[in-house]
């Protein structure tokens, strides 16, 4: 799951380069993930696996008449998911959302266009990427339990594969939306109005949306987290659609 969230997303990255270069001071072509970045978008699903794996035992397929112990594994390896899920969601609808042929609207007022890149826009095309990067952390995470449920029949295998991709949906579209919420209003933009180019930083002449709160780590941070939590409290419920 890990190495398909870093490899899409890199790709997904480089896709559109020269476009993406007009439209933000800061892009790289070669990637723009450094220490910090990985780490955000690491740590807690690591966390969510040590912690299964200590407290649970090895990796096994989820449990739909979960006992105590079973709940756990359930509750963490849907953190585990989701947490991903949201990382995905979010890259993928930055990079495929930036460019839209359409202008993105601020999640925060809709009714209000901005310019591609502003943290906390939106558009159609990026939520259904962040659909698409959820749902596919949660079918691979799936596909990869396939050889740890021999014994049970294909029915409950496909049932498995189906919630998990229908929590990654969830977590990808969910987190997705949370982490354009918190770049709106506690993470700042500025904007070259001009150039019509997003800045690394305050300039003579740019605007600015947001405030200057928290970094596009901590975000990141905050969204991926929050993410992982709600799911492993909603467990149930999000397992009861599909037993």
């Amino acid at each position: 799951t890990l190495l398909c969230f870093y490899a899409s997303s890199s790709k997904f990255t480089r896709m559109g380069a020269a476009r993406k270069q007009s439209l933000e001071q800061e892009y790289q072509i070669g990637g723009q993930r450094g220490a910090s970045q990985v780490l955000a978008c690491s740590l807690m699903g690591v966390i969510a696996a040590v912690l299964r794996r200590t407290f649970v035992g090895p990796d096994g397929p989820l449990n739909f008449v979960a006992t105590t112990t079973t709940c756990w594994g359930n509750r963490l390896t849907l953190a585990y998911v989701a947490f991903f899920a949201c990382c995905a969601g979010d890259t993928w609808a930055s990079e495929w959302g930036v460019l839209s042929p359409t202008p993105p609207r601020l999640v925060t007022q809709p009714w209000k266009s901005v310019a591609p890149g502003t943290n906390g826009g939106v558009s159609w095309v990026g939520l259904a990427a962040s659909a698409a990067g959820g749902i596919a952390m949660g079918l691979v995470h799936g596909v990869a339990l396939l050889p740890l449920t021999t014994t049970l029949s294909w029915t409950v295998r496909w049932q498995e594969i189906a919630a998990l991709s229908w929590v990654g949906l969830w977590g990808g579209l969910g987190g997705s939306l949370l982490d354009s919420w918190l770049g709106a209003t506690v993470q700042i933009t500025h904007y070259d109005p001009v150039e019509q180019i997003i800045l690394k930083r305050a300039q003579p002449g740019s605007t600015q949306l947001g405030l200057s709160i928290l970094s596009n780590e901590m975000v990141n941070v905050v969204s991926t987290g929050a993410t992982a939590v709600l799911a492993a409290l909603c467990a149930k419920p999000l397992l009861a659609f599909w037993s």
